[in-house]
């Protein structure tokens, strides 16, 4: 936590009166249950459409535009805003940055960025992602204002306190509160504990054994005591069960024993279909198609292009466009309150989702040169795409002979005839 006290955080307590009420308890906290961590590490599928989601939004880059007088727009290359949407701070670049912050969305229906506008702490501002695992206290002014957060300080035990001026947070929606959302992963909690549970099986059935999955039948009126059955009992884990020197092997039964064999097989348990369910209820859950994240059984190539193209329209689209309006409306503000050069009504960022819809290069040159009715690159150009030297003379555009631009019929000589 050092580097939040040279941030400039408080250790005392907020001297002030604060809403602490108007919010209904949530249930889910008061049962016992394993936390957004625990399920993140142990939980594969859960993992895979989390990370799937939080890398394709990170991939996408930020641009800074300028609106122009007559409604078009220019791209800023050269300002603050531009290496803040580059380097947020000094420790991570802005894809680690997005990545964690829509991970936290992910986990937990929120995200948390501390603002680091104080010029006696640097030449340009900086944004930290806090954990929303790390806030231990909040102080609101009324439902909607929050004034303080505080965060866990494990040396002290005291909370550190930051100003909600300096806060930049987004919570999504729950039926409960204002203040804070609902995670998903509460939804999915019956889903995945069913995973826990057969993964918890299959390890213990590996674990002690043994291989050979059945019942032991013997005489009903055959003498056996306590003593020789739990010698027998003792002689079969040690050799064929778990990684006993006659695992895999076939067992020597005693007089009058009969080995029936008896176990359920990964079809009658299901175990193919209850993983492809597990893995497209957490992408349903999360907006996603599962095809998009590993389940191909009904996939082809044409199909998996529009899932491609859907992906960055009704599943990303809108988180995309949180992060966007809290760029654009909480964070540009705050940056033109101390840099009156910065307008915020002509400045703004975006993400170039163009991007990343883009087809195969075949495809953009097809449909580019349809688009124009000849030929639009140059030879140097060509050559600077596979990396070889400029030619001299290569910047002119070669136009076959069998192509001309259109021109206007010329007027007709002779002299005009008044009316």
């Amino acid at each position: 936590m050092g580097i939040l006290e040279r941030l400039g955080l408080r250790q005392s307590e907020p001297v002030g009166k604060f809403d602490v009420g108007l919010d209904f308890i949530d249930v889910v906290d008061l049962i016992p249950d394993m936390s957004a961590e625990q399920l993140w590490h142990q939980q594969p599928h859960l993992r895979t459409v989390t990370s799937f989601i939080a890398r394709m939004v990170a991939t996408v880059s930020l641009h800074v535009y300028e609106r122009e007088d007559d409604g078009s727009r220019v791209r800023v290359r050269d300002s603050y805003v531009t290496e803040l949407v580059k380097k947020p701070n000094h420790h991570e670049t802005f894809y680690r940055f997005l990545y964690g912050s829509v991970m936290d969305l992910c986990l937990y229906d929120e995200f948390i960025w501390l603002l680091d506008d104080d010029p006696a702490r640097g030449d340009r501002f900086h944004l930290y992602r806090i954990p929303p695992n790390w806030v231990v206290e909040k102080k609101w002014s009324d439902p909607w204002t929050l004034e303080w957060l505080g965060l866990a300080d494990s040396r002290t035990r005291r909370p550190l306190w930051i100003e909600g001026e300096r806060v930049i947070r987004f919570a999504g929606y729950s039926p409960d509160s204002v203040r804070s959302g609902a995670s998903p992963i509460d939804a999915l909690r019956s889903v995945l504990r069913e995973q826990i549970e057969s993964a918890s099986y299959r390890e213990q059935l590996w674990r002690n054994g043994p291989r050979l999955g059945g019942i032991i039948t013997r005489p009903q009126n055959a003498p056996w005591d306590n003593v020789a059955r739990r010698r027998f009992k003792q002689m079969w884990q040690a050799t064929y069960a778990g990684a006993g020197s006659g695992s895999g092997g076939v067992p020597v039964l005693e007089d009058g024993m009969e080995f029936r064999p008896f176990h359920l097989s990964a079809g009658d348990e299901q175990v193919a279909e209850m993983t492809k369910l597990s893995l497209s209820t957490v992408a349903q859950v999360y907006h996603i198609n599962p095809t998009m994240v590993g389940l191909l059984d009904n996939a082809n190539y044409s199909n998996v292009r529009e899932f491609r193209q859907s992906l960055y329209g009704d599943s990303l689209g809108p988180v995309m466009k949180q992060i966007e309006e809290l760029l654009n409306y909480e964070l540009l503000p705050r940056l033109a309150a101390r840099d009156h050069t910065l307008d915020p009504q002509r400045i703004y960022i975006e993400f170039n989702v163009e991007e990343r819809l883009r087809g195969r290069f075949e495809e953009q040159a097809e449909v580019t040169s349809k688009a124009v009715g000849a030929p639009w690159m140059t030879r140097n150009e060509a050559r600077a795409m596979n990396n070889l030297p400029l030619l001299e003379g290569g910047d002119e555009l070669v136009v076959p002979l069998n192509i001309s631009a259109g021109e206007p019929d010329p007027e007709p000589e002779g002299e005009e005839v008044e009316p």
